[in-house]
């Protein structure tokens, strides 16, 4: 059980972010994994037998892969470029699900949804991007279910898979009637009743185990189905608010992420579950594992995950003492009505360009011109992609009924901003016809048109305003194309 969370300032309470490398095309390896590039749980080569094998293919990539151009070879005849790993076994294709396989652009279209009740408001926005499958999960519950005290108690979680999307699934569909189902859970809803709707501390306390305990039941019934199969390998992280009228129970299992932010300017977050932190590393290292390159066996880049079975597979120890472990960190906080503004759970592929201030800044300062939630939320992801992120992304806002307002004094300030930038826009691309004509130009595209933007001297210009802007950068475009078609 870990020691009672508080908010704190936000300078004191950023978690360190590893910025991305900025590029305008898709990149070579996944930022989670290098699992397709000599794989632990499925390479384990001498170094002078993968040489050997490495001098016999004629093109070979430095993380050990050969790809093969379907277009030019009569031997490999298939629409795509295929991806080949070398195992013991001799080559083996790497499936487009496999951790690292990207788009040659991102999918930018979003799935949204949104409610109200319980004194709160939420809204869920998943993206693609860059990834070639969707394997981010998510699940809502706005009212539990209609008995006392469910019917006043809320659940949000994400879930961020990786090598596949189908644990990700499984416990966006299981991971609450599991807990639901814990004895101590069931007890701890019982001292509830007992105490008029009231939590103790000894409820509070059966709830944690009881929370804990669900992530570990529905890691071993996926492992059973995964013993039984001999098929699954993918993973997934978890992030979870269970929010009581009293309190708000977060569970964090990986680098998913929770931030709360009040109105006295304080936030909390949780902790990553990163393999070179001291506790990781010594029970990875227990376990017979290393950490290379911030990785579990140089591979994982979260040490604690549902799934991943390759990496809990050492014969004699608990599931919690495997290299990858499936057991959360719970947070209880104490709810305050006047400070409390808004709750964000996000993947890591939100935090992997957005530090936790900036974000509950961009947040508050969206709520502050907009009541849509989906469309704050939508705004966060296209800021996220446009400053670099090649992740899946899935965020869940909640907001209370202290969260800021709309000021028509902001929202017509920021009508005024977007139209200048429409007007600097027109004015780039009018520039960029002219060039294009002379046949000294390039084609435009939206992440080049953002870079020229930020060079522009744009006036009160919003925190994040010209990615915010993105949006408005991809209509004029598509706009353009389309006149230009015709």
């Amino acid at each position: 059980m870990l020691p009672s969370p508080q908010y704190l300032p936000i300078s004191h309470c950023n978690i360190p972010c590893l910025p991305l490398e900025k590029s305008n095309s898709p990149p070579a390896r996944s930022p989670r994994s290098c699992e397709p590039r000599f794989a632990p749980c499925l390479v384990r080569l001498h170094p002078a037998r993968i040489a050997r094998k490495r001098t016999a293919a004629n093109r070979i990539t430095s993380r050990g892969t050969l790809r093969i151009n379907s277009a030019t070879s009569p031997v490999f005849a298939s629409p795509r470029l295929r991806t080949w790993r070398i195992t013991k076994d001799g080559l083996k294709e790497v499936q487009p699900n496999t951790m690292g396989a990207f788009l040659d652009k991102p999918k930018t279209e979003k799935t949204n949804d949104n409610g109200e009740g319980n004194g709160l408001r939420y809204a869920v926005g998943s993206m693609q991007g860059w990834r070639i499958d969707m394997e981010d999960a998510h699940q809502v519950s706005l009212s539990i279910s209609d008995e006392p005290p469910f019917d006043k108690w809320s659940f949000f979680a994400v879930f961020d898979g990786h090598a596949g999307s189908y644990v990700a699934k499984n416990s966006a569909e299981n991971l609450l009637k599991t807990i639901l189902e814990e004895p101590y859970f069931k007890q701890g809803v019982e001292n509830v009743k007992r105490n008029n709707n009231t939590l103790t501390e000894e409820a509070k306390s059966l709830l944690e185990s009881g929370i804990r305990d669900g992530f570990l039941s529905l890691d071993a019934k996926l492992r059973s189905e995964h013993d039984e199969e001999g098929k699954e390998r993918s993973g997934t992280t978890a992030i979870c608010a269970l929010i009581t009228p009293e309190n708000i129970f977060f569970a964090n299992l990986g680098d998913s992420r929770a931030i709360g932010c009040r109105k006295d300017g304080k936030q909390f977050a949780t902790q990553d579950h990163k393999p070179y932190l001291d506790k990781e590393r010594e029970r990875i290292v227990k376990a017979g594992g290393s950490v290379m390159i911030e990785r579990v066996n140089g591979s994982l880049a979260v040490s604690r995950a549902l799934g991943d079975f390759c990496y809990k597979s050492v014969p004699g120890l608990e599931a919690t003492e495997q290299l990858v472990s499936p057991e959360p960190d719970i947070y209880v906080l104490d709810r305050s009505k006047d400070e409390d503004e808004f709750v964000v759970l996000a993947c890591d592929g939100i935090y992997d360009v957005l530090e936790n201030a900036d974000l509950c800044s961009v947040v508050r300062s969206r709520l502050s011109v907009s009541d849509n939630l989906p469309e704050i939320v939508n705004q966060v992801l296209d800021a996220a992609l446009a400053k670099g992120s090649r992740d899946n992304m899935t965020l869940i806002l909640v907001a209370f009924e202290g969260a800021p307002k709309p000021d028509l004094k902001l929202i017509e300030e920021e009508k005024k901003w977007f139209e200048e930038v429409e007007t600097h826009i027109q004015a780039i691309l009018t520039e960029h016809d002219a060039r294009s004509e002379a046949g000294d130009q390039m084609p435009i595209d939206a992440d080049k048109l953002t870079r020229m933007l930020h060079s522009r001297d744009i006036k009160d210009t919003p925190l994040h305003g010209i990615y915010l802007a993105r949006p408005l950068i991809d209509r004029i475009l598509k706009t353009r194309e389309s006149n230009q078609q015709d």
